[in-house]
């Protein structure tokens, strides 16, 4: 496969998913057809509209990746395609409230992280600012 071509399907991966991440471009480089085959997978089962919507996939996406302990960039990814496709910030950090006691502390401080970092949230510091 040329490089071009590559960089094309990337692209329209891209397109599709709303996203693309340094595994999906090393896979692409590495090997095409097995990626493409990859991808067949995944569109059916994600991004493909059938009896659950775009929102309520990602809302699941952000608290299985928190979970399973993904980096914290990764569920941002989809903290943010949650966003986009009309979930609240209030509904995604419940979204993995409701799922705490299975998933644990070490889950759930990954996941409100990435909320955190995508919705812009500051914590409030106990420190008094200087005058």
């Amino acid at each position: 496969m040329t490089t071009e071509e590559t960089r094309s399907y990337l692209q329209e991966m891209q397109r599709n998913r709303g996203f693309l991440l340094d595994m999906h471009r090393i896979m692409a480089t590495a090997d095409l057809e097995w990626t493409k085959k990859y991808n067949t997978f995944v569109e059916a089962t994600y991004p493909e509209q059938r009896l659950l919507d775009r929102k309520t996939k990602e809302l699941l996406q952000v608290v299985t990746l928190a979970a399973l302990r993904a980096d914290v960039e990764h569920i941002q990814v989809h903290v943010r395609l949650a966003l986009q496709e009309g979930a609240s910030a209030q509904e995604v950090l419940q979204a993995l409230q409701s799922v705490f006691a299975p998933m644990g502390a070490l889950g759930f401080r990954r996941g409100l992280l990435a909320w955190a970092a995508e919705t812009g949230l500051e914590a409030i510091d106990i420190e008094e600012p200087s005058p």
